[in-house]
């Protein structure tokens, strides 16, 4: 009799530890730890957030957040949008995320041989620019006022052209490597 309530006692006890409390599944980084409470609590009132919790650790996102949200400059506003990378046809990608991927892809690239230089350009006026690049292509830019933006553009050599507070910038660039053009205010 001794040795079964031993055995009833010892097992109670070991239940008991094995629980998960409310505050250490709010508190955890661990998403076990989280999805155990959930498994052994269904209806307690803090299971909607922590399944939350749980699914935002599983695929590495933010717990506080469900959707995120992008802003994108514009030439005078922002603009929010709460799809991310995806277009009006459903599965293709946006133009932003297809520019973004293909930014990385040459900012990540070790080839020499790459046909794309990265060119970011530093506005450290006080007016809104819009930067006309013209080659073998030709390119628009906006960048704001105190601001930067970049673009990707075929190797090649370019006129490079803007209005910078009424006061006129045209420089001819080789433009073969990454590069940042830094233009300032007139004085």
């Amino acid at each position: 009799m001794k040795q079964i309530l031993l055995l009833l006692l010892l097992s109670i006890s070991v239940s008991s530890f094995s629980q998960v409390s409310v505050f250490e599944a709010k508190r955890t980084t661990d998403r076990a730890v989280v999805e155990k409470f959930i498994r052994d609590n269904p209806n307690h009132p803090a299971v909607t957030e922590l399944k939350q919790k749980a699914l935002s650790m599983k695929y590495g996102g933010n717990p506080q957040i469900a959707k995120p949200t992008v802003t994108t400059m514009t030439e005078n506003k922002i603009e929010k949008t709460s799809k991310v990378g995806t277009s009006a046809i459903k599965g293709e990608p946006s133009e932003q995320a297809k520019k973004t991927a293909a930014m990385l892809t040459s900012l990540f690239s070790n080839d020499p041989n790459k046909k794309e230089a990265i060119v970011q350009f530093v506005n450290k006026s006080k007016c809104n620019l819009i930067i006309k690049i013209s080659g073998k292509k030709f390119y628009n830019l906006t960048v704001p006022s105190n601001g930067q933006n970049y673009i990707l553009v075929d190797k090649g050599s370019y006129n490079v052209s803007t209005s910078i507070c009424d006061a006129v910038y045209n420089q001819n660039k080789a433009l073969t490597k990454d590069v940042i053009i830094t233009l300032n205010g007139p004085k």
